[in-house]
């Protein structure tokens, strides 16, 4: 078969649609720019050129073990969010573009306010923290995660993005090491908050490869919402936000524990980019 840019993406193509991925042409392309090192949009112009045997040889490589579902952002060490640069690890959840919603609502409650003070519970590879910390630069955050290798995932993340000196990471079981009155402006989190009986019926890509303690909720999904919803409310300065990512269907169960908090005001549902409900507000009376 000829090596060129052409034909290898036609091959490549091929394979992840036998292997069922969900988005076969997307995932070939960007594989091929990560090995030439050229962004995706110039391989059609480049459609022609020949790889070399080393190119080859990788790049088919890398495309067999994404047929074999393995993240494609696991195969190229990074990922976007919010237009900042992550590198991504098994240690952590691949970031995804639902918690974009989250960080939308908190910046635009937090925008106006300096020197804040911001909690995020379960940081995983660190993309609220980072993203908040980028844009809200009076800030200083502190980023918790039960797991040690996740909390070195997002230090590293914290360093290329350049605001290592404005986030605080620490190994904790979440709100564990915190007492009143810690006087947050915001307490923020992505838990997990998928059912355990259906972890095995996520994709493959999920299921096999992002880590169990971050996807399982326990058995309704709502088991992190129980434990943090409460303890937060404490540690929240006047008007301070709580804000939660929810599963797509979650919506209604979650405001229902933030209503029983007689502390809290203002519960507010915020929908994705692709209508679903995704992330929950409130604020601290």
């Amino acid at each position: 078969m000829s090596s060129s840019i052409h034909h290898l993406l036609i091959w490549a193509r091929d394979i992840l649609i036998k292997a069922g991925v969900p988005s076969p042409r997307a995932d070939a392309e960007w594989t091929l720019a990560h090995v030439l090192e050229c962004p995706r949009s110039e391989l059609l112009m480049r459609a022609r050129q020949p790889l070399t045997p080393e190119q080859n040889a990788t790049y088919r490589n890398l495309i067999h073990r994404r047929a074999d579902r393995i993240p494609l952002q696991h195969l190229l060490g990074n990922t976007e969010f919010y237009g900042l640069p992550f590198h991504t690890s098994p240690d952590a959840l691949i970031p995804r573009p639902e918690t974009e919603t989250l960080v939308e609502i908190v910046l635009d409650q937090l925008k106006n306010i300096t020197k804040l003070r911001i909690l995020d519970i379960g940081t995983g590879s660190g993309i609220i923290a980072i993203t908040l910390s980028k844009a809200l630069t009076e800030s200083h955050v502190i980023a918790t995660d039960i797991s040690r290798k996740a909390l070195y995932l997002a230090s590293q993340n914290a360093c290329l993005n350049g605001v290592s000196d404005h986030i605080s990471f620490l190994q904790a079981d979440l709100l564990t090491p915190f007492a009143p009155p810690e006087g947050f402006n915001a307490i923020l989190s992505n838990p997990p908050y998928i059912p355990s009986r259906t972890i095995d019926a996520l994709q493959p890509e999920v299921r096999a490869c992002d880590p169990h303690l971050a996807l399982d909720g326990g058995s309704d999904g709502l088991d992190f919402y129980r434990k943090i919803i409460p303890t937060s409310v404490p540690l929240l300065a006047p008007d301070g936000l709580l804000g939660l990512e929810i599963g797509h269907d979650q919506a209604d169960t979650v405001t229902q524990l933030l209503a029983r908090q007689s502390g809290l005001t203002h519960i507010s549902t915020h929908t994705d980019l692709s209508g679903y409900p995704r992330a929950v507000l409130a604020q601290r009376r």
